[in-house]
């Protein structure tokens, strides 16, 4: 558990950074390693959709294993509660960050087909990157209660 929790960090580190290079390169018209920000949004959402992924994975297979080391014992329904609280906390603001960056990047690329004008594109990419790094907070307290209730039904059973 602990190994895959780090590797989400990790990935949560990097598809921040990523992304806030992306929306960078789109203001500023700057290319990274002579890659254009069009092409470098495409590595962008491959990374974003990837993490989000791994993050929500982590949250229904800890949640299992928790659920499982409980499951014929009634007396810790309260940390069933507890895993539940933080499904309904962390999904949510999962699905509303994988929808807003989504639309940030289709809406980016109508742009670039010149369908559509630019105005809206960058006003998507401030609010749909404060939701994410909102998410991130959320994440973070998440991952933090999910080890917590683990920890703690870990010593129960001993």
């Amino acid at each position: 558990m602990w190994l895959f929790m780090i590797i989400c960090y990790i990935m949560m580190v990097s598809n921040f950074m990523i992304i806030l290079v992306t929306g960078l390169m789109g203001y500023f018209k700057f290319t990274v390693w002579g890659v254009t920000h069009a092409p470098f949004a495409i590595f962008a959402i491959i990374v974003f959709i990837f993490t989000e992924t791994l993050v929500m994975f982590f949250f229904v297979a800890t949640g299992k294993s928790i659920k499982q080391m409980i499951q014929d014992r009634h007396r810790y329904s309260e940390y069933r509660e507890r895993i539940k609280n933080v499904r309904k906390w962390v999904f949510p603001q999962i699905i509303l960050t994988i929808t807003l960056i989504g639309v940030v990047f289709i809406y980016g690329g109508v742009i670039d087909n010149n369908l559509a004008s630019s105005w809206l594109h960058g006003p998507l990419f401030i609010i749909a990157f404060l939701q994410h790094t909102w998410s991130l907070v959320i994440k973070n307290r998440s991952f933090r209660e999910q080890v917590n209730v683990a920890a703690e039904i870990s010593k129960k059973l001993e």
